[in-house]
């Protein structure tokens, strides 16, 4: 822009007290010197005039206070226009060439030109039509589909020109493509409208399971997922059922994601990671690829006494505390209980009585907050355990829990655990180290420094004393 105005004050001063020095080293000629440096003048001012815009709006107005980045091309024509209405005007003032013979030499040259170079020139007019729709801009996510491409391409609009659209891609390289193609074949905008975008994933399962148990499994690990950076929370992820086939069934994953913040690829690997992890964990069985001889599965089998002692054995506290044996009687006394969703399973503040284990759909850990609102602070899916430190200690539930789907969970009573320890006192002590390991994890990330042996002094102590108060009015009753 400096360099704008410097030309055209120069230009100037040579129009307003030039005229001597002309006069001196080009008699004569004055009045065609005086023409030229008029005509270069005009055309000076008309490039000060788009250095101004450039400067105050695209610069100051669009890009700093709207964040909005105009596109080159939209830039580049403007200054091509100003200086063709500055080389008109300067003809017609300076040469007296009327306006319609300018123009009717115009449309030749611009006809020849047009024959000579048609495929840029459709690459011009494509990328003036893309930037006047409005249809992507600078920072947009955009998946680009067509037949000169081996695949769909996928990336971020850095830039654009007069020939080109420049894509960032995922893997940090940045790709060329002609205009022309915005215009000729299907563009999908994910940036727009602004918000978050659907993607969908398939797994394939047995088609001899219950489609309910199904869902339910993969519908938790998905709003575990959901909570992730990058990841939508609403609307509600989905699980449907799209195909049967004598072998499988089909089940579409649905979810949601911000793609300004995640790419396709990221989000889709973290669902797919988590379904693979809650399919072997619970011992989904998928479709038989090759012919063999498979009795169909028990379902009573898998649903009741297997797969409690699977959840005992998949839960840290009793996998650590408790001998195979031990884990098996503890397993006679538990029972599978079921929850709409919605449902709450336990309310902050209220005394414990039981504790659960996950084992399909996914649950809602909330606190309360200032004003009487409640704000999440986890979500827990298929093998993971609430409540146990509330009911190992006595103290009171530090969070409110709710299904977020619909819930099957692993109840285990505080007089099933208080039977235990009578029969067995040194299980006081076991549990203790466990528990006190768990805290360690949540003082850990909350950077909190605490001292082991204490951590388990203190859980020892207070499980001692919570259980002996309840054998104590047990004894008065």
């Amino acid at each position: 822009m400096i360099w704008a105005f410097f030309v055209a004050f120069v230009l100037l001063l040579a129009r307003l007290f030039g005229g001597a020095v002309i006069t001196h080293y080009a008699p004569g000629q004055e009045g065609n010197v005086d023409r030229l440096i008029t005509s270069a003048l005009i055309v000076a001012i008309a490039f000060v005039i788009d250095r101004l815009i450039r400067h105050f709006y695209w610069e100051g107005h669009l890009k700093k206070r709207r964040n909005r980045e105009t596109p080159k091309l939209v830039q580049d024509f403007l200054t091509v226009f100003l200086v063709a209405i500055a080389i008109t005007f300067a003809l017609w003032l300076q040469e007296g060439l009327s306006l319609a013979g300018i123009a009717a030499g115009s449309i030749a040259i611009a006809a020849g030109i047009g024959v000579a170079l048609q495929p840029d020139i459709q690459d011009i007019v494509s990328g003036m039509a893309v930037n006047m729709e409005g249809s992507y801009s600078i920072g947009d996510w955009v998946t680009v589909y067509s037949d000169q491409m081996p695949e769909p391409m996928y990336g971020c609009i850095s830039g654009s020109s007069w020939h080109s659209t420049y894509l960032t891609l995922e893997n940090g390289t940045r790709s060329s493509i002609p205009n022309h193609l915005f215009t000729a074949n299907v563009v999908v905008n994910h940036s727009h409208p602004i918000g978050a975008k659907r993607l969908s994933v398939e797994v394939g399962i047995d088609v001899r399971l219950p489609t309910e148990r199904v869902i339910d499994t993969l519908l938790g690990e998905v709003y575990k997922v959901a909570r992730l950076p990058g990841m939508s929370r609403s609307p509600d992820p989905e699980v449907l059922v799209t195909k049967l086939t004598s072998d499988a069934a089909i089940y579409e994953v649905r979810f949601w994601y911000f793609p300004n913040q995640s790419s396709p690829s990221t989000a889709k690997s973290r669902v797919l990671r988590a379904l693979q992890d809650v399919i072997l964990q619970n011992e989904l069985p998928t479709p038989v690829t090759q012919i063999e001889m498979t009795p169909a599965p028990d379902i009573r089998d898998l649903l009741e006494p297997r797969e409690i002692q699977e959840a005992l054995t998949n839960t840290a506290l009793f996998r650590n505390a408790l001998s195979a044996e031990e884990r098996e009687g503890l397993g006679a006394h538990c029972k599978p209980l079921e929850l709409a969703k919605g449902g709450v399973l336990m309310r902050q503040g209220d005394a414990a009585v039981s504790m659960f284990i996950v084992l399909e759909g996914a649950i809602s850990i909330a606190i309360n907050a200032p004003g009487g609102d409640q704000q999440e602070v986890a979500v827990s899916a298929a093998g993971d355990v609430v409540g146990e430190m509330s009911l190992m200690t006595g103290a009171p539930r530090t969070a409110t829990v709710t299904a977020l789907t619909r819930l099957r969970a692993l109840e285990i009573t505080r007089d099933t655990i208080d039977d235990m320890l009578k029969k067995n006192p040194e299980l006081f002590e076991r549990f203790s180290r466990v528990l006190a390991q768990r805290q360690l994890e949540i003082d850990a990330l909350a950077n909190r420094r605490v001292d082991k042996r204490a951590v388990e002094r203190d859980i020892l102590s207070r499980m001692r004393a919570f259980f002996s108060r309840m054998t104590g009015a047990s004894d008065d009753a």
